[in-house]
């Protein structure tokens, strides 16, 4: 027969903490080392387009080259001043990614 040991308050601290850390986590916001590094190796799911709006909302669209589908995605910050009209831009397939330039960004699909 196993005796339950009563949970300290540290180790439930600790799981608050990793709970409120794991939220910053959502689509749209910080990106995952993970989704980062799974993005990156399924370079056959990136999609070139051109940014048409980014809006101080955080949402931006965007046409991909390909075939001209108009899409749209969100990120928690105002992209505005970086995401101008024209600017080009890649989007992940499987993914919450964006890529500009060299920088990754988490994004929520509309």
């Amino acid at each position: 027969m196993s005796i339950q040991q009563p949970r300290h308050d540290a180790h439930i601290d600790h799981l608050g903490a990793v709970a409120c850390e794991m939220a910053t986590f959502d689509e749209g916001h910080e990106l995952h080392p993970i989704i980062r590094r799974a993005a990156s190796a399924t370079p056959s799911q990136w999609v070139d387009a051109l940014i048409v709006s980014a809006s101080s909302d955080g949402w931006i669209e965007f046409v991909t080259l390909h075939d001209a589908t108009v899409g749209q995605r969100w990120h928690h910050t105002d992209l505005s001043d970086v995401l101008v009209a024209g600017s080009p831009v890649a989007v992940h397939g499987l993914y919450g990614v964006l890529a500009v330039g060299d920088e990754f960004l988490s994004v929520r699909a509309a």
